[in-house]
């Protein structure tokens, strides 16, 4: 199917320069869709910095040219703040340095060596190569890497791949439009690494959800931290996590849901303390109905305070 050709347009109206949504995309590269939800969502953009507003003109649609630069910049750099940002450590090394792969996903914030590991497995050229091998901690050789070439990665790291206009409001049906979900363009930049093993973002969430309740064990919150950390709607990780929750080995011997639920409300009320609609908030987050979790509540609240 052949793709129109863009016709960017740039008017001078009233002393003031006026550009057409083919400008806005060829100056950003943005495709139609992204410019579009730009647009959509400017009510949830800061006030300051906000899409301008469309004037009408011949029948088309014009946009206020310094106003649409401003908020093209605060997008940018809104973009580059979610980058994961490296430890301060790695700055402070000598750039010939070379440290072991385990050393190197601390250094850059990685859930993990295996995160480089599937990088240079699935996207190479993406991650910078190993320099050979040194000790790792248990005495086995393992994957060394040059400081300079991390500190070279990670200033590349920019966000152009991950930022997102925001999330359209409503039900969505994204695999049915042809359009890529709030959660799939947050983690664009991920997902360019996995191509190869065709990893939806659902799937590639799922990982990086699993591996933060392995490492750190499940608390309340953890769909926001993921959020943040990730960019992407907080609903669609309280999906992914619930998930992951569900699928963790599991114990010898089994748990009951009661009891799983029980600890999940234990860890929300010396978390949170007994605030009221805990119940709710956690049926919300885990699925199920608040009068099951209010039976978990209660439960937890008896391991908390015996006499209550």
């Amino acid at each position: 199917m052949s793709t129109k050709p863009l016709n960017p347009q740039r008017r001078v109206v009233g002393g003031r320069a006026v550009v057409n949504r083919d400008w806005i995309r060829e100056f950003t590269g943005a495709s139609v869709g992204t410019a579009a939800r730009w647009y959509k969502v400017r009510d949830e953009q800061p006030v300051a910095h906000r899409h301008p507003e469309k004037e009408r003109i011949d029948g088309t649609d014009f946009y206020d040219e310094e106003l649409f630069r401003a908020f093209y910049t605060w997008f940018q750099q809104d973009k580059a703040s979610k980058v994961l940002k490296a430890d301060p450590e790695l700055y402070e090394l000598s750039p010939e340095d070379t440290v072991s792969i385990n050393k190197a996903a601390a250094l850059l914030n990685f859930n993990g060596a295996s995160v480089i590991r599937k990088y240079r497995r699935d996207n190479p050229g993406y991650f910078p190569d190993s320099v050979g091998e040194v000790e790792g901690p248990t005495g086995r050789l393992i994957p060394g890497f040059r400081v300079g070439d991390l500190q070279d990665f990670d200033q590349k790291r920019t966000g152009d791949k991950l930022g997102k206009a925001g999330r359209r409001p409503g039900p969505q049906d994204d695999a049915a439009v042809g359009r890529p979900s709030a959660l799939e363009e947050a983690l664009a930049a991920e997902l360019s690494a996995y191509t190869r093993q065709e990893l939806s973002a659902t799937q590639l969430a799922g990982q990086y959800a699993a591996e933060a309740i392995e490492r750190d064990g499940y608390r309340p919150g953890l769909a926001a931290e993921l959020s943040a950390q990730y960019g992407g709607p907080q609903r669609s990780w309280e999906y992914v996590v619930r998930n992951a929750l569900g699928h963790l080995p599991a114990a010898a011997p089994a748990r009951s849901e009661a009891d799983r639920r029980t600890d999940v409300a234990l860890a929300a009320l010396r978390e949170q303390g007994d605030v009221r609609g805990l119940a709710a908030s956690l049926a919300r987050e885990h699925g199920g109905s608040p009068d099951v979790w209010s039976r978990a509540v209660n439960a937890a609240r008896r391991l908390t305070d015996p006499t209550t």
